[in-house]
């Protein structure tokens, strides 16, 4: 028996001296493969980091852009609005001169209807009433906010959930009333 065990190791013996070559090359074979294998893997999981990273970043670029844009849409509709109630006051102007009380409550309901304010308010700097106003229960009432009456230039004032746009309507020496535009953001 331990001669056929000697002979079976022998066969096997001459057996790899013949192919040493074909077993040297498998050996080099399989251990390359295993490199690669564990190479991949690893860019896997790079890859992955990599993707998650930029999702991440992207999406904090993507909202930080909406904000942007939701920023300056707002201060364009605020510059607009500024410009509107400016232009506005000269129309009440020449109605206010020419006591046209009817023109005026035409044009504050349409000045409403066009530029999207929510309030519209005339007040008298000299009495503090309000003496026209696109909500009625308004007029006839002290206007009780505290503003300046004393105002010759535009003042636009943000107040908590909206905005206010105070712009005085002047005569040749004093103002004659002064036009309060509100906004609701």
């Amino acid at each position: 028996m331990a001669t056929e065990n000697n002979d079976s190791t022998n066969k096997f013996l001459d057996l790899l001296k013949k192919n040493i070559v074909a077993i040297v090359l498998g050996l080099i074979l399989i251990i390359v493969l295993i490199w690669y294998s564990v190479k991949m893997s690893n860019s896997d999981r790079e890859f992955e980091k990599h993707k998650t990273e930029l999702i991440t970043k992207s999406e904090n670029e993507k909202s930080a852009l909406i904000t942007k844009h939701k920023n300056e849409k707002d201060s364009l509709k605020i510059n607009n609005l500024e410009s509107e109630s400016r232009i506005f006051s000269w129309s009440v102007r020449s109605e206010l001169m020419r006591n046209n009380t009817e023109n005026l409550n035409q044009l504050v309901n349409a000045f409403v209807r066009e530029s999207g304010a929510d309030l519209v308010q005339l007040i008298d700097p000299a009495t503090k009433i309000v003496t026209l106003s696109s909500d009625k229960k308004f007029e006839g009432l002290e206007y009780t906010q505290k503003i300046d009456y004393a105002l010759t230039e535009p003042q636009t004032l943000m107040e908590g959930a909206g905005i206010k746009i105070i712009t005085p309507i002047m005569g040749l020496n004093n103002a004659i009333g002064i036009l309060i535009v509100k906004i609701n953001k």
